[in-house]
């Protein structure tokens, strides 16, 4: 192609047709013009995809993590764990109410007192995003958004239940202790097995340390649930937000 607008170039100078060579330059130039645009275009165009492509992908990634947080947060912690220790709760409430002592059940619900939790959640593919540039979200608002939870909402919310699990745990630990009586070790062939704590015989009505233990579970339980509770709408925000993204 090129040889041939250089044969047609040589031509018109011999010929000398000095108008018409100065139009086909013009015009050998516009072609080279519009040529260049033409693949800037396509370049920008490619980089344009490939952002969208590595945005998308990383926002999927976060919305699957929001999710298995989300569900860790309310089955596990709110439905598992933190019901284990108001059950427990309730089941020497009950006995204290009827007088009524279901003996083989009362170390099983004992050791669950003090059952705990760990509010641990998945920011790898958030903190991935932000490393990489957080502007690659190409939405102000779910940016925005992203930032506000991973940032602000979430450390603060596991910063409170974690101040109070540590807060309750200093003084629950001593009484679990001063509870508790030696428990048992069987040996087999398998091995030594220990039992989990067992506790004394004790008037569960009058005995101070234990409902004081009693009382402290409640406690941590209930505004443990009461701060995920809290913090869990805004994973829903959050992964709404990135559905109608992905989508659009």
């Amino acid at each position: 192609m090129i040889i041939f607008y250089r044969k047609i170039r040589q031509k018109m100078l011999t010929e000398n047709k000095f108008s018409k060579y100065l139009l086909y330059a013009i015009g050998e130039i516009i072609l080279v013009v519009v040529g260049i645009l033409i693949a800037l275009s396509i370049n920008n165009w490619n980089d344009k995809k490939n952002n969208r492509d590595f945005e998308v992908k990383m926002i999927r990634e976060i919305d699957v993590a929001l999710k298995e947080d989300y569900l860790f947060f309310t089955e596990h912690l709110i439905n598992y764990r933190n019901q284990t220790e108001l059950q427990a709760v309730a089941f020497f409430d009950k006995i204290i109410i009827s007088k009524s002592i279901i003996v083989d059940s009362i170390d099983f619900h004992f050791n669950r007192l003090d059952f705990g939790l760990q509010p641990t959640s998945n920011r790898g593919p958030y903190d991935a995003l932000k490393s990489s540039g957080i502007d690659k979200v190409s939405n102000d608002d779910l940016r925005k958004k992203m930032i506000y939870f991973y940032d602000f909402i979430l450390p603060r919310f596991q910063g409170i239940i974690e101040d109070k699990l540590e807060s309750s745990t200093m003084e629950m630990i001593p009484l679990i202790n001063k509870l508790s009586k030696p428990s048992p070790v069987t040996i087999s062939e398998n091995g030594v097995a220990r039992k989990e704590f067992r506790l004394k015989d004790i008037d569960f009505e009058k005995n101070e340390n234990f409902n004081r233990l009693l009382y402290l579970t409640t406690e941590r339980a209930t505004q443990t649930k009461s701060v995920l509770l809290t913090m869990t709408p805004y994973m829903l925000e959050l992964r709404e937000s990135i559905k109608n993204e992905i989508e659009k």
